[in-house]
């Protein structure tokens, strides 16, 4: 299940994904260190991810400060929850198909 706090996520699931095939071509956790760090924790998950290659972010809404660093490095944000790893996935490529990302 995806985790109900961005910041205090105790890790992240990276998924590299072929965007016009839907293949998942690579998947990689990394644990977050600043999930019982504190202050600043969504900042720095959102460097962690940008640091790993993400461009799409799906999880929890993230709190302003973190929404705004996933907004200047340029992450798209999709916000979702109560759902598995890979649900989240299978939404995030249907909306991309959809060109809604």
């Amino acid at each position: 299940m995806l985790a109900d706090r961005f910041g205090r996520a105790p890790s992240f699931t990276i998924v590299e994904v072929d965007v016009d095939t839907g293949e998942v071509t690579g998947v990689k956790v990394v644990q977050n260190p600043g999930a019982m760090g504190g202050g600043g924790a969504g900042p720095r998950a959102a460097q962690l991810i940008a640091s790993e290659g993400a461009q799409v972010y799906a999880g929890p809404s993230p709190g302003p400060n973190a929404y705004a660093a996933l907004q200047a490095l340029g992450i798209k944000i999709y916000t979702i929850t109560g759902v598995t790893v890979r649900e989240a996935l299978e939404k995030v490529l249907e909306e991309i198909r959809r060109g809604g990302l």
